[in-house]
């Protein structure tokens, strides 16, 4: 029996080439068993990191724009979030790990500063610098990929040993951020 719970152990465990910079290196390989690898690597970030594109993720926090802000989120409500315990969002640049596309067939509901709001920290809150949001475009771990994948993602994620496209993201991002959450006057309600 014991045989048993130690085949359930045996697995393949990936160590990818590592740079100078700490993030993973592209290998030049589009056969079919590389890509094979890199579905199953999208999918742990997907699964652990929030990641979502076109193709993978939940579509729901797939932003087709890219720009993952406050503005485009369904938990916006007005200057407000509905999620996050937070005295006010920026719209044009502000976004958490819990970002999702405005549906109309989609409610929300006002947690009324309860205890069942996430805090700042727990969303993984911030404004991006850049004044426009986040995205693996604006990702200083996503580098131009040696050549696109077979659904044309022509950029490579560091960090999660995958190609990606511009338009996806995941709670990884390393978009710089403002020191300040509140300090853009446009995104102050009048």
């Amino acid at each position: 029996m014991a045989d048993d719970d130690d085949d359930e152990n045996d697995r393949i465990i990936l160590s990818p080439k590592v740079g100078k910079d700490g993030l993973f290196v592209e290998v030049d390989d589009d056969s079919p068993e590389r890509e094979t690898v890199e579905i199953h690597n999208r999918e742990r970030f997907a699964t652990h990191f929030k990641y979502a594109d076109k193709l993978c993720g939940l579509q729901p926090t797939f932003d087709e724009k890219g720009d993952y802000n406050c503005g485009r989120c369904n938990q916006a409500d007005e200057y407000e979030c509905l999620l996050v315990d937070i005295p006010r969002i920026d719209r044009d640049a502000g976004s958490c790990g819990d970002w999702e596309k405005i549906r109309k067939g989609d409610p929300e509901l006002r947690l009324e500063k309860s205890d069942a709001q996430k805090s700042v920290t727990a969303a993984g809150y911030g404004v991006a610098a850049n004044g426009k949001g986040f995205g693996c475009h604006r990702c200083p771990f996503a580098s131009r990929a040696i050549r696109p994948d077979s659904a044309n993602r022509d950029l490579y994620c560091g960090k999660g040993d995958f190609r990606v496209s511009g338009n996806a993201c995941c709670v990884l991002n390393g978009a710089p951020l403002r020191k300040k959450l509140y300090d853009n006057p446009r995104s102050r309600a009048s």
